[in-house]
């Protein structure tokens, strides 16, 4: 193999490795939705597109059973232009007694294409920026035990879905490092290696 052939090999290796670590990351939890009395099996999904060209960060609630029960106002949520598209109505906390780790937000809504009797609840924010989300994920610790959000209503915010996930630190490293490369500013640059 020629000079040239090992530098071309050499750039698309390179091309290929920087490719790989900007997929996406994506990490499922299981937990516990409680609906108007009823409860029933709920996911959380975490995800990491940490593409610097548009890139982006993402909790969502999978909520299923949505079309069949019809046990809350989810059309207002559908859409780009959903009713409730500005409204601040999703509420996610990590409970820690009188410090805990919360955001409000808007979420985006929609009928998963996986599986259209689930419903989908968004919260998402560009990758490598500071933020509401960015500022929740970093701050889960080791010794959390829960991750809550509570979904209020648009007709009536006094109705709600919560979903409750248990957090242990198994889970927790799982969420740090699916979020990791997201969290990191762009401009960062890699530290160099300490000599031995």
């Amino acid at each position: 193999m020629g000079r040239w052939q090992i530098l071309v090999a050499f750039v698309v290796l390179l091309a290929v490795a920087s490719a790989a670590g900007a997929e996406q990351q994506r990490f499922d939890l299981n937990g516990q939705l409680e609906s108007a009395g009823n409860a029933r099996p709920v996911s959380l999904r975490v995800l990491c597109e940490p593409d610097p060209h548009g890139g982006a960060m993402s909790l969502e609630l999978w909520v299923p059973e949505a079309n069949t029960r019809k046990d809350f106002d989810y059309d207002h949520f559908e859409g780009p232009d959903a009713a409730a598209g500005d409204r601040a109505l999703s509420h996610v906390s990590i409970p820690r007694g009188k410090h805990a780790s919360e955001m409000s937000a808007a979420a985006a809504g929609w009928y998963s294409g996986e599986d259209p009797d689930t419903f989908v609840f968004g919260i998402s924010q560009r990758s490598h920026e500071k933020g509401k989300l960015a500022t929740l994920l970093e701050a889960v610790r080791p010794l959390d035990t829960q991750l809550i959000w509570v979904q209020r209503g648009y007709d009536d915010p006094r109705r709600e879905l919560r979903a409750t996930f248990a957090l242990d630190a198994a889970t927790i490293a799982r969420i740090h490092t699916t979020v990791a490369e997201c969290l990191t500013p762009h401009s960062a640059k890699p530290r160099p290696k300490a000599s031995t």
